[in-house]
């Protein structure tokens, strides 16, 4: 997904706390490029798991298709780790 509405310059990295910031900030241009159904659910949503807690960057749930869509920002390379925590 290219997030150019979100008006960041263009930069070789960027921190994920400011993608997080500029995706809630242009929110309505976000869920309109996600497409039909979608609805914001949260922001640093806290999950306990088998006593251990994860934070996911942002929740939406499509109303359409009846299922979450999890979307954890990373700005460096995605690794097993990270998909075992999701």
């Amino acid at each position: 997904m290219y997030l150019e509405f979100l008006g960041l310059h263009r930069e070789a990295s960027y921190y994920e706390k400011d993608l997080e910031q500029a995706i809630i900030t242009h929110l309505h241009d976000f869920l309109l490029e996600m497409g039909n159904g979608f609805a914001f659910v949260a922001r640093k949503k806290r999950l306990h798991i088998e006593g251990d807690e994860f934070f996911i960057n942002l929740v939406f749930y499509n109303r359409l298709l009846q299922f979450f869509v999890v979307i954890e920002i990373k700005t460096t390379k995605f690794t097993r780790q990270d998909i075992g925590q999701l």
